[in-house]
């Protein structure tokens, strides 16, 4: 089955735009893609200025930084996306039928239907099913020759009190907080204090870069192989808060 996303071509702005978000997001400077290309520093700073790359430099860039022509113009397509909400019917949708829920997580990072099939227990007429079912719901439009549109951004917010938080947001954290994170490629960092208003405010700013950096990097990194990828997990958690050992010692003013 072949299983083709509708994409747009961006104007050069938005790829150039596009190209410096992939070189942030990576931590590489002008300088570190200069040595790459063997050009100097200037040189490469006049590139994105003028915006004139020839086919062959760009093919260079976008080895320098792991991209595939498809996946830089996919993500410049995708460039403006913002975040979707999903309406409680859809998320009513998806939390009555875990395996559609699976499968929307799949289409909507870009699986084929092929790749679904062959990896996940959906059969080929299942696979089907599940398109009608999202397609009902407004999820995903389908057209001939098997090709689809997501009718939704991939950022997708859960409603605070709808049917897929009530369902899988405790056995989510759970699962994902079982663990001692004392692997090397594991972190765990917990610290507790008290901030300035200012300094809440830039903490805030750094929490939404580093969301921001994560949701950049997974966009990124869907031109490697799946063999050179691995599921992760992100949790950040920030409020105003007292251990409840020190709050109940405290005097209450009267």
């Amino acid at each position: 089955m072949n299983y083709r996303y509708l994409t747009t071509m961006s104007e050069t702005t938005q790829m150039v735009s596009t190209l410096k978000k992939c070189l942030k997001a990576k931590g590489m400077t002008y300088r570190d893609l200069a040595l790459k290309l063997n050009l100097s520093e200037p040189s490469v700073k006049r590139l994105f200025a003028e915006q004139s790359f020839s086919l062959k430099r760009l093919e260079q860039i976008c080895q320098a930084l792991d991209l595939s022509f498809y996946n830089l113009a996919k993500l410049s397509a995708e460039a403006e996306s913002g975040v979707s909400v999903l309406t409680i019917e859809q998320e009513k949708a998806l939390a009555e039928n875990p395996k559609l829920m699976v499968f929307f997580y799949l289409v909507l990072n870009g699986r084929e239907l092929s790749s679904i099939t062959e990896d996940y227990k959906f059969t080929a007429p299942e696979a089907y099913d599940m398109l009608a079912s999202l397609e009902k719901v407004k999820l995903v439009e389908r057209y001939p020759h098997d090709k689809v549109k997501l009718l939704v951004f991939k950022n997708i917010v859960w409603n605070h009190h709808g049917p897929l938080r009530k369902k899988y947001e405790a056995q989510i954290q759970n699962e994902f907080l079982e663990s001692s994170f004392a692997q090397a490629d594991e972190k765990k960092y917990f610290s507790y204090g008290k901030l300035s208003e200012s300094s809440r405010q830039i903490l805030m700013k750094k929490i939404d870069r580093l969301t921001k950096d994560f949701n950049e990097l997974l966009e990124i990194d869907k031109a490697l192989p799946g063999e050179n990828r691995q599921h992760v997990g992100l949790l950040i958690n920030y409020r105003p808060w007292v251990f409840s050992l020190i709050r109940d010692l405290k005097r209450k003013v009267s």
